[in-house]
């Protein structure tokens, strides 16, 4: 008997409208390629489980600090804890032991099945408004066996289906995926054309992403899949010469729909729950991203921003 796959998932998010077209359910599965300074997900940045420790939950009982292995958990000065990330080898015993659920696993193990059961449980709303199912990350292109099990499972019952992807990865996987009649969009983030910009920003070059990128845009049932997502930093990649390589770079690939993700700092706290340190950085003022905006449909470029009705 063939055992099915499976992989980590962050989270499930339902009634969600700002991760393609109508009311959809979003799954977030764990690894990614990149490391983007401003990550709004790190905790799905490893590929592998995490310990997170969620503070204000925890009640100062000190139950994990008596059954850690490891000893490496000890109470801090607001009789709560503090864990020393070098000595935790990731037994979990900890999470187990917590009733207060201050300490918990980043992700559960879940199989395509596990993951459809839940979406297919709002196919009405997805019905109604032009919905689906959007893969996330984390990066989808780290999870492949299960994307794909979860696209043809959509297929089955005719659960639209968008894919959100950084682009680094496996393009080949992407295309045949893309391909597919079930997926209705493509949400592919764009965080600066320059290479070494990129690298500085995420630890990679984008060599991989851009070239994927062009891969798919060379299909014209493929192109009118794409949307465009640039996360904005004020000061970091939305400058004019920025904005005027991606417009560049979108009309030489007859790619005409994007949307503007202005930087938010969720991603603060949930670094510090990880016992790490992520900088802050600042949105582009809310006149800036009306320029761009208009930079960019001025090229015929259909330009949308996050969080604007």
């Amino acid at each position: 008997m063939c055992k099915e796959s499976r992989a980590l998932v962050g989270s499930i998010q339902k009634f969600s409208t700002e991760d393609g077209p109508g009311i959809r359910t979003t799954v977030f599965f764990k690894g990614c390629p990149l490391n983007c300074r401003w990550c709004h997900n790190p905790e799905l940045i490893n590929a592998e489980q995490e310990l997170i420790q969620l503070p204000n939950s925890c009640i100062g009982c000190g139950y994990c600090i008596q059954i850690c292995p490891q000893k490496a958990i000890t109470p801090d000065e607001d009789s709560r804890i503090e864990i020393d990330r070098r000595k935790c080898d990731g037994c979990m015993k900890c999470v187990d032991g917590c009733y207060a659920q201050a300490l918990k696993r980043v992700a559960a193990p879940m199989t395509a099945q596990e993951i459809f059961r839940q979406v297919l449980q709002d196919k009405e709303f997805y019905e109604q408004t032009g919905g689906g199912m959007t893969l996330s990350g984390g990066e989808i292109l780290s999870n492949q066996n299960i994307v794909r099990e979860l696209i043809s499972l959509a297929e089955n019952s005719g659960v639209g289906v968008c894919l959100d992807t950084s682009g680094f990865g496996d393009g080949v996987f992407l295309l045949e995926m893309a391909l597919r009649d079930i997926v209705t969009d493509i949400l592919f983030d764009i965080k600066t054309v320059d290479p070494a910009a990129h690298k500085a920003l995420t630890g990679q070059s984008n060599d991989v992403i851009l070239g994927n990128l062009q891969m798919l845009a060379e299909h014209p049932v493929i192109r009118d899949k794409i949307q465009i997502r640039m996360p904005l930093m004020a000061g970091v990649n939305d400058g004019e010469g920025e904005i005027e390589a991606v417009i560049v770079l979108m009309r030489g690939m007859g790619l005409r729909r994007a949307t503007l993700l202005p930087y938010h700092d969720l991603g603060i706290s949930k670094m510090n729950n990880l016992g790490r340190q992520q900088e802050r950085f600042q949105p582009p003022s809310e006149e800036r991203l009306d320029v761009i905006r208009t930079m960019m449909e001025s090229e015929g470029i259909t330009t949308d921003i996050l969080g604007r009705v």
